[in-house]
């Protein structure tokens, strides 16, 4: 019966590990679309009808399970939903003013934080491993990202500090929800999550649009009604929103949110590979050792995440010997 189970938690945790890296293929490929997108959408309207296409469609997928609904998931979804919210708005604003590149692997400096969160949280104390990836992580991120060190100093423009700052509000996200969504059903908490990023969206559209600084909208709601315009963002809504947000939530029941955050950056990889082929960015060494580094970081976390599994299974099988 143990050999069973044994096996069975191997096999879910292969099965969120194969959607794991679904997800980052899938993300990688998001920066390359949006940045499209934002040359006839704002970045509120975008975000805020992203939010709501995806909104609605876990509403309707969902509303069987909508009876299971308690304060629980609204104390969580809610301020989790609103870091999401945020991080999601920096990116696209940051995504304009720096490189497809640069915006996918800033945003993942979620890294570095996510462990220490965890311990606030949950006094999860990371191993060495896990902050040797972490660091790793950071440092990748740094190199692929371009940065340039001049007089002793480091020097960012405004798209790499917007993108830098949604990398820190997905920490929280990916924190909080590691830590106290496990035993909530995905799909209602991604559902609240997602009718959060569309109220605040469009608030901050509206406010933008009508707050003026020399008589001039600080942001002009920008919206595309265009067939193709359209069905990009539907697609990108229910695939990389919807789907993607599902699976990744699901995952983090059986996968470490630390493992999660170092992973993630790997969509990067693919973000900059995608960015090379089709002309928006140029092969770098930069390139070739950031991505490096941050796949040596998300080979440490997997090992991590296993010797964590089996330090659990041993102590676990030593509770139940006594």
């Amino acid at each position: 019966m143990g050999i069973e189970n044994e096996k069975k938690r191997k096999s879910i945790k292969t099965f969120a590990y194969l959607g794991l890296i679904f997800v980052v293929v899938v993300w990688g490929t998001v920066p390359l679309f949006t940045n499209n997108l934002l040359k006839s959408y704002s970045a509120s309207m975008y975000n805020g009808t992203i939010g709501l296409i995806a909104a609605t469609a876990l509403l309707i997928i969902f509303a069987p399970k909508l009876k299971n609904l308690h304060k629980g998931y609204f104390l969580l979804a809610v301020p989790t939903g609103f870091f999401n919210t945020i991080a999601s708005l920096l990116q696209k604003i940051g995504l304009k003013y720096t490189t497809p590149t640069q915006y996918a692997f800033l945003e993942n400096l979620s890294c570095v934080l996510v462990p220490i969160l965890l311990f606030i949280f949950i006094k999860k104390k990371p191993n060495i491993i896990t902050i040797l990836a972490s660091v790793l992580c950071l440092v990748g991120s740094f190199i692929l990202s371009g940065m340039n060190f001049s007089n002793n100093t480091i020097s960012f423009g405004v798209g790499e500090v917007l993108c830098a700052l949604a990398g820190l509000c997905y920490g929280v996200n990916i924190a909080a929800t590691g830590a106290f969504a496990k035993k909530m059903s995905a799909g209602l908490y991604v559902m609240i999550q997602m009718w959060v990023q569309a109220i605040i969206s469009f608030v901050i559209a509206l406010s933008l649009h009508n707050i003026k600084i020399g008589g001039e909208p600080i942001e002009i709601i920008k919206y595309s009604w265009e067939a193709k315009h359209i069905f990009s963002v539907l697609a990108l809504a229910l695939g990389s929103s919807t789907l993607c947000w599902l699976i990744r939530t699901n995952v983090m029941k059986y996968i470490d949110a630390t493992a999660v955050a170092v992973i993630m950056p790997c969509s990067a990889v693919v973000t900059a590979i995608l960015a090379v082929l089709f002309g928006k960015d140029t092969l770098t060494l930069n390139f070739v050792l950031g991505a490096s580094i941050a796949f040596l970081a998300a080979v440490l976390s997997g090992v991590a995440g296993a010797l964590d599994t089996k330090k659990k299974q041993k102590t676990q099988s030593i509770e139940e010997s006594q």
